[in-house]
């Protein structure tokens, strides 16, 4: 008997009890899943302890499971969290959808406060969006696109938009229908913002927040196409330019500039239409695009209000007053135009034709001024040319002492010797070399060549030797920094000291630059050169600037001497230049003088030198040697 109950313990008692502590310890988490029973028998025992371990491998397995698909959830709503999404599930069939607390968040409401209609959602697109919203769902579920992705705006509890970006995948059943989709949207609302504004700044000047080139470009563009499906709507594109902007900026500073620009541009918005599209294209340069005009009055009409408001002063820093103008290039629309460039070209060549006119008006574009741009073109190209082959000459007109009626000196004028129009005088192409800036090779070729004619004629005639000679110096080449340096190395290879030449500078080239100007004549008279200004009366006319620039002699303009005539006291003005000139002891030139009435009335008045065509007409280099060989000296010295 005891050995019967030993063996039931053995190979019963205690296997049974062995599964049946498992089951305790497991009930009490106490058990490890590793844990596993020795099967010692084939019997019923050995059947329960195989169960138990297959139970326990079993549920190890499902344990791993459990804990893996609770570490992938704690991964996505980590994801989901760090990303601050707004999850979507939408059944589809059912039409119901489930909203995260996140979107709910999203949208300025509480987890309760929306129900599960896919209305909560779908309502508060913005109406703009719908149709994009729409297009991309359906796409997705008719599998023309693998996936839903869309940008689209929402609209906030405070009744506000702001943008989101939505993605999601649907679900099918076995017949490829989709059942359900879910997804997420994510607050994009910051990252358009930025967008929004580089592009702002893409398409908009800095400084006055008005559309650049490229966005008017882009306007015009859109306004060329409309008007090619509605070609009875009229449109037109205003070109203006600020006339003597760059005075102002180089004279008062850059700050001051761009003040001016901001309050131009404030005058101009006020001027014009809310539907008109100003724009700056750079510089003192604005663009102005009008549609659904009636005809050109409308246009020129515009024109008029913009010069009226930009005409009232202003006050500039330090109280100063300023005035400013503009001129105006307009061009209408037509069906000629395909390009915006067409139009830009056509208005800036208007605009053009309104500075040549005198400025501080308008002008309205005609064919004719684009041959005249081709033509400015063509003289470009032969000034150029003309400049290298050498077909520019020098003439010399005579100045007279009034008092003796001897010669004092001449003053060298430029001729173009063209080779198909002839001899050419400054007035046809002067503008284009100071637009170009061959001016100021041209202008060292002038010195050069005046210095080595005068130095061959006092050599030459020994009467001679107190010549002088007058040249002209442009607003261009003040602007031209080596030129002192220059002047001064022609006089050393021509042998001429710097009192035998006199330099022509008018009032206009002075203002440009009053700072760099008088520094640049200083020096010059401290070399010895004299300093004549050329036109006096007919520019700014600040008698402080005699005082400024240390002149040695103003030139009385042919506009005043031409006034007096036989049977006419002289000018008052010609009295008062004379008088103050004597006063400041400035010498006097008269130019232009034609009568002899002209000749007698400025010596009578005092007048110190005379020229023109009563006493001689400009001579070329022979011409000019006969004068100089019948006044001076009637053999000329023979140079070795």
């Amino acid at each position: 008997v005891a050995l019967v109950a030993t063996l039931y313990s053995r190979h019963v008692v205690k296997p049974v009890q062995a599964v049946i502590d498992g089951f305790k310890r497991l009930r009490d988490e106490r058990l490890d899943l590793n844990t596993r029973l020795v099967v010692n028998s084939q019997d019923e025992i050995g059947e329960l302890t195989r169960w138990f371990n297959l139970f326990m491998e079993n549920l190890q397995a499902q344990r791993t499971a459990e804990q893996a698909l609770r570490e992938s959830e704690e991964r996505y709503s980590l994801a989901v969290h760090g990303a601050n999404d707004g999850l979507w599930d939408w059944d589809l069939r059912r039409q119901q959808l489930y909203l995260s607390p996140r979107f709910k968040e999203m949208l300025g409401y509480t987890e309760n406060d929306l129900g599960n209609d896919p209305i909560e959602w779908l309502s508060r697109i913005h109406p703009a969006d719908r149709c994009h919203m729409q297009d991309a769902l359906t796409a997705h579920l008719d599998r023309h696109a693998p996936y839903f992705e869309c940008e689209h705006r929402l609209l906030h509890k405070d009744q506000h938009y702001f943008w989101v970006l939505s993605r999601g995948l649907a679900v099918r059943d076995g017949n490829d229908s989709p059942y359900r989709m879910a997804g997420s949207s994510t607050d994009i609302d910051r990252r358009k913002q930025s967008e929004e504004q580089l592009r702002h700044q893409a398409l908009h000047d800095t400084l006055t927040g008005l559309p650049n080139r490229t966005a008017f470009i882009d306007y015009l563009r859109q306004a060329i196409e409309r008007h090619k499906r509605f070609s009875d709507r009229m449109y037109a594109v205003l070109f203006l330019d600020l006339d003597h902007f760059k005075l102002i900026n180089d004279t008062q500073g850059h700050n001051a500039g761009d003040t001016l620009l901001i309050a131009v541009t404030q005058r101009l918005r006020r001027s014009i239409r809310t539907t008109d599209i100003l724009a700056r294209l750079g510089g003192d340069e604005f663009v102005l695009l009008i549609e659904d005009i009636s005809d050109v009055r409308d246009a020129l009409q515009t024109a008029d209000r913009l010069l009226e408001a930009l005409a009232l002063p202003r006050v500039l820093q330090e109280q100063q007053m300023v005035t400013i103008s503009a001129s105006i290039g307009i061009t209408l629309g037509s069906l000629a135009y395909e390009t915006p460039e067409q139009l830009l070209r056509d208005a800036d060549i208007a605009m053009y034709r309104a500075k040549a006119l005198g400025k501080a008006r308008y002008e309205l574009f005609d064919i004719g001024m684009r041959d005249q741009i081709m033509r400015q073109l063509v003289l470009e190209t032969e000034l150029k040319r003309a400049l290298e082959v050498g077909e520019f000459r020098l003439w010399y007109q005579p100045i007279l002492v009034m008092i003796s009626e001897e010669i004092h000196g001449f003053e060298a004028l430029l001729r173009w010797q063209h080779p198909e129009r002839g001899l050419l005088a400054p007035g046809e192409f002067m503008v284009t070399l100071e637009n170009t800036g061959l001016i100021v090779p041209l202008g060292l070729w002038i010195l050069e060549e005046a210095c080595r004619q005068l130095a061959d004629w006092r050599r030459r005639y020994p009467s001679a030797a107190s010549l002088k000679i007058s040249v002209n110096l442009s607003a261009r080449q003040f602007q031209h920094a080596p030129f002192v340096q220059h002047a001064t190395a022609i006089l050393a290879d021509t042998g001429l000291p710097a009192s035998a030449l006199a330099i022509e500078v008018t009032e206009t080239a002075l203002i440009q630059d009053t700072e760099d100007a008088a520094a640049m004549l200083k020096q010059l008279r401290n070399l010895g050169f004299e300093i004549h200004m050329d036109d006096f009366g007919t520019g700014y006319s600040s008698l402080s600037y005699l005082d400024t620039f240390q002149v040695d002699a103003i030139k009385i303009d042919r506009s005043f001497v031409s006034r007096i005539t036989a049977s006419h006291e002289p000018p008052g003005l010609i009295k008062t230049l004379v008088a103050l000139a004597k006063e400041m002891r400035i010498q006097t030139i008269a130019e232009g003088i034609e009568t002899a009435e002209q000749w007698d009335c400025l010596k009578a008045q005092g007048c110190h030198y005379g020229q023109g065509y009563y006493l001689s007409r400009p001579l070329a280099p022979p011409a000019a040697e006969a004068l100089l060989q019948a006044i001076l000296w009637p053999e000329p010295r023979q140079i070795e």
